[in-house]
């Protein structure tokens, strides 16, 4: 605040008022100026209070800085006042007057501070009270013969009541004094009196019955004024009660008829702008209004966004005069939504200016639910009316003319309504059915209850159209016949379905008479109702024997019970087919079959119908097929041969014992599958027979016949065993149905066991003894190499080193001897283990050529390398060593046996669709000396060379390609070889694999 000489001014008045004065910050809630009263009156210094916030000074506690702006600025009251207690260091309790206002900025025009001005009650002393004369209070007393007036202490006991509590209750002063207040009200009103606070209040008045001297109680509002000593205590409490019965027997009845009328009021005090809704009104808005409201705000919450703006506008019309009424809807918080009819008159002051508004609001909900009912059942009834597939009419009675006709009459009968109206509804009936019509429309008329009419109508272009009427008489409210109304139903297409039906009767009655077999129907207690004659003539019993005959004599004793479930099972509504023996009228059994199907009417089962055929014949000729069959079994069980049945595929049919146990699978496991996945035969190159290449497979598509001898054929649990084979198409009528395979084990089997044990045995002793022998090479060698190493580094004249060289040479040709010879020996023993981990295929074969590029270039020869980039991945997943040794292998070869020309080693891939599996196909082509084709079967035999020639000129063990078919056939693949003498050779081999995955980097 600026310090001007008004400033100056402004100070000395604020401390020179009479009464106890603040002024507190709007902005931060800070003391900012108190005068020398006001800390007189709180006993608290002045620099004290200005570093108190207001809810820290005693008299000030109950002040909230925010709810005081909200009251001061939304409302037109300009001030609040209340009452504050104060308790003193000496312990007095002096009361003080509390009033806020609230200062405007003088520049900004915003409210900045609060004024809060307090000044001392003063205490009436209790010794004045008896000072008044007592003909002044019954004169005061006389004034309002309604008022009740008494004194009574803190407890309620009355020390003084007024003389009208006679002529009002009808008690006498005497019987009054010195009892307590309580004993004389209502006993709900009594226990509430007893709560803290509610026997008596300087602040609020009481609404609440008290007993007349009869009994009967009566309605009083009661105000008090506490009467205080010296030190701020109550001494006295002066009640003075109004007998408000009639008022709250009106408010009530008003209540109560606003509660039935579902009718709210409410008050608008335009002046002091205080709004009043009864209890009906609350209760209607689901009681989320309070009684007294600042303004309408919480009502306006209610109303529904959609009539918000529209009430809106039409209370600010209010607000200037105009009378006026809405409809408006109102949603409450438990969702429940309301239709309200709201219409209101405004008072005006003799300035014109509007003072008070008072208004209803009326629940309207289930009057516009039943207005929009009716609505909506009106176009219901209109939308039934002109959508109907049904003819609707009405007519007069005398002449039965039409006086309405709904518009599917020119759907049923080619006329539009408006040519019907006004026409007799007998012009277009078929003629025949004009009598029994109108016999019919009398027969209305006399109120008799009839079911409806079938007649024809003539339709426009001539055909007559079956029709099933109602009809039915509107009268008038004296009783009198006014029209009549029709609903006509085509039943054109139920008349023809009758038709049909009697039609299907017909047929089923053929049926049932001239039926093959025995048609029968019996009751739920078994006995026969119909009967054909086909189970007289199977039965022996006439017709009339039989119908109302049980059904138990005539099966044979061994079927009874059988025969009784499945019955019992058909009642159950459970059709049943079953065989059973049957006893013929003279004796002899007949073997028949039954099918019991339940007769049912309204979803109730009500009998059974039986349909039974003589399968006496058909019994005997299954028996003989069961014996032929029994015997053909015991044929095949017997043979020694293993005998196969395969289908016009090749897929297994049938399989003996002895063939199923020869190839060593249960015969239910081979039912269905390939032959060529059970009959297992290889080729010479040791590869296995597959699908169409299959002999066996070929020769049962084909129909031809086939004989194979000593074919290898293995067993499921990979043994072989030596075998001849034959196969026959199988014909039936000339049309060839599959094929059937006889095979035969020719292996002595005891005579191979102990030729491959002493094999094994022989083949145990060379493993153990190349692999002892290699690694006692080994060791000696290494040191060789070393000391010619050594050698090398000293001086040596030229002949020495050419020496040195060769030694160097010998010794690294014989330890890579003594390597491979390790190697296969480890093979040979299942010692070689194979990795699965990534591979750079690329970057490996890119260092194999590099390997062998300087020996090429030597040569004279060309080394390439291609690899398909489309169907080759980059990395796989294999074992990098052992492939960079197969490989090492045929390159080094090809390099070895090629003089001129080239070498090229490729590389393709098949990927497996829907998986990471591939199957890559190395090549390793040069220009060579070829190999002829006689001797190719040697190549990959264990130190095997084609010609001692070639061991003398080239030299090597003949271990490298044995060694790489063992290697390639460890990784999954097969190796194989295609060459002409002097033409070239071509390596190839094959390995599964699958690309890099996260299995394969968890694994």
């Amino acid at each position: 605040m600026r310090h001007s000489a008004e400033d100056w001014v402004w100070e000395q008045m604020f401390n020179k008022l009479p009464c106890g004065a603040v002024l507190i910050s709007a902005v931060d809630e800070r003391v900012v100026m108190v005068n020398e009263r006001f800390c007189d009156y709180t006993e608290t210094k002045r620099s004290d209070l200005l570093h108190f916030k207001p809810s820290e000074i005693q008299v000030l506690s109950n002040l909230s800085i925010n709810q005081t702006l909200q009251s001061l600025t939304q409302n037109t009251i300009t001030h609040l006042q209340w009452d504050s207690n104060f308790i003193c260091s000496d312990g007095k309790r002096p009361q003080y007057s509390v009033e806020l206002s609230l200062l405007k900025h003088p520049l900004h025009g915003d409210y900045q501070w609060i004024l809060c001005c307090l000044e001392r009650r003063n205490l009436v002393n209790e010794s004045t009270i008896p000072a008044i004369k007592e003909d002044e209070l019954l004169a005061l007393i006389s004034k309002s013969g309604q008022d009740l007036v008494t004194i009574s202490d803190t407890d309620g006991i009355i020390e003084y009541v007024s003389p009208s509590v006679t002529e009002i209750l009808g008690y006498s002063q005497e019987e009054m004094s010195g009892r307590n207040r309580i004993e004389y009200y209502h006993q709900v009103d009594s226990q509430q009196m007893k709560e803290p606070g509610k026997l008596y209040s300087d602040e609020e008045s009481f609404t609440r019955r008290i007993r007349h001297k009869d009994g009967h109680y009566l309605w009083f509002e009661t105000s008090f004024q506490l009467i205080r000593g010296l030190q701020g205590e109550i001494t006295k409490v002066l009640a003075i009660g109004r007998n408000i019965t009639k008022r709250k027997t009106d408010e009530d009845t008003l209540a109560h008829a606003q509660r039935i009328a579902k009718i709210g009021s409410w008050r608008w005090d335009l002046i002091t702008n205080k709004l009043t809704y009864s209890d009906e009104m609350r209760r209607i808005f689901g009681y989320q209004i309070n009684t007294n409201e600042p303004n309408h705000n919480s009502l306006l919450s209610l109303v529904i966004p959609e009539d918000r703006k529209r009430l809106e506008m039409a209370v600010g019309k209010a607000v200037l005069g105009e009378a006026d009424e809405i409809i408006y809807r109102i949603q409450l918080l438990d969702g429940q939504e309301r239709t309200i009819r709201a219409l209101w008159e405004v008072s005006l002051t003799v300035e014109g200016r509007p003072m008070e508004m008072i208004g209803m609001a009326q629940d309207i909900t289930e009057q516009v639910l039943i207005e929009q009912q009716f609505r909506v059942n009106e176009n219901k009834y209109k939308l039934i009316t002109e959508n109907s597939l049904d003819f609707i009419s009405s007519s007069t009675i005398d002449c039965s003319t039409f006086l309405y006709c709904s518009p599917s009459c020119f759907t049923l009968l080619g006329y539009h309504p408006e040519e019907m109206v006004g026409t007799s509804s007998f012009d277009y009936v078929y003629a025949e059915d004009i009598i029994p019509l109108q016999a019919y429309l009398k027969q209305c008329l006399e109120g008799r209850s009839l079911t409806p009419i079938t007649f024809r109508y003539i339709h426009k272009d001539g055909r007559h159209i079956w029709f099933e009427v109602n009809c039915k008489y509107i009268t008038t409210q004296d009783g009198q016949k006014k029209e009549i109304i029709s609903i006509a139903r085509d039943i054109s297409e139920r008349k023809l379905m009758e038709f049909k039906l009697k039609e299907s009767e017909q047929r089923y009655r053929s049926l049932f008479e001239y039926n093959p077999s025995a048609v029968y129907s019996m009751n739920l207690d078994g006995d026969y109702l119909t009967a054909n004659k086909n189970l007289q003539e199977l039965t022996g019993y006439s017709l009339d024997e039989l119908v109302g005959m049980y059904f138990g004599p005539i099966v044979a004793e061994k079927d009874m019970d059988r025969t009784l479930f499945h019955f019992n099972q058909a009642k159950e509504g459970i059709p049943q087919s079953y065989d059973l023996t049957i006893i013929h009228k003279d004796g002899h059994p007949i073997e028949i079959n039954t099918l019991n199907i339940p007769i049912v009417v309204d979803d109730e089962v009500v009998g059974v119908y039986g349909i039974t055929r003589d399968i006496t014949e058909r019994i005997r000729t299954m028996e003989e097929i069961k014996k032929l069959s029994r015997e053909l079994t015991l044929l095949l069980n017997t043979v020694s041969e293993g005998i196969i049945g395969l289908d016009m595929n090749g897929h297994v049919a049938f399989i003996n014992p002895a063939g199923a146990k020869m190839l060593d699978y249960e015969p239910d496991a081979t039912i269905g599958r390939s032959c060529d996945q059970i009959v297992k035969e290889i080729r010479h190159d040791g590869t296995f027979y597959r699908g169409e290449d299959t002999p066996l497979i070929r020769s049962v598509k084909r129909g031809t016949p086939l004989s194979r001898t000593e074919i290898v054929l293995w067993r499921r649990d990979g043994s072989s065993f030596l075998a001849d084979y034959q196969v026959n198409p199988i014909w039936d009528h000339g049309e060839r149905k599959g094929a059937v395979l006889v095979f035969r084990d020719i292996t002595d089997e005891k005579e191979i066991i102990r030729a491959k044990e002493h094999a094994e045995q022989a083949d145990q002793a060379k493993t153990e003894f190349l692999t002892m022998m290699s690694h006692e090479l080994r060791t000696p060698m290494n040191g060789i190499i070393g000391m010619i190493e050594l050698l090398k580094t000293t001086e040596l004249d030229e002949n020495q080193e050419n020496y040195t060289n060769i030694l160097m040479e010998s010794s690294e040709s014989l330890l890579h001897i003594l390597n491979e010879i390790l190697d296969f020996s480890k093979i040979e023993t299942g010692n070689m283990t194979i990795n699965d981990e990534p591979i750079d295929l690329r970057s490996l074969l890119e260092v194999i050529v590099d390997l062998f590029s300087a020996k090429a270039i030597e040569k004279g020869l060309s080394l390439s390398c291609s690899i398909d980039s489309d169907t080759v991945p980059d990395v796989i997943m294999g074992d990098a060593l052992r492939l960079r040794q197969v490989l090492v292998n045929l390159i080094s070869n090809a390099i070895k046996f090629t003089h001129e020309g080239s070498i090229t080693m490729s590389v393709e891939g098949l990927h497996r669709k829907g998986t990471d599996e591939y199957t890559l196909a190395f090549q390793v082509k040069d220009t060579g000396i070829g190999i002829p084709a006689e001797q190719q079967h040697q190549l990959f035999t264990s130190f095997s060379q084609l010609h001692p020639s070639l061991n003398r000129k080239y030299g090597g063990t003949g271990l490298g390609l044995a060694i790489s078919k063992k290697l390639v056939e460890l990784m999954g693949g097969v190796i194989g070889v295609e060459s002409s003498e002097n033409l070239g050779s071509s390596f190839y081999f094959t390995i599964p694999t699958c690309t890099l995955n996260d299995d394969n980097i968890n694994n």
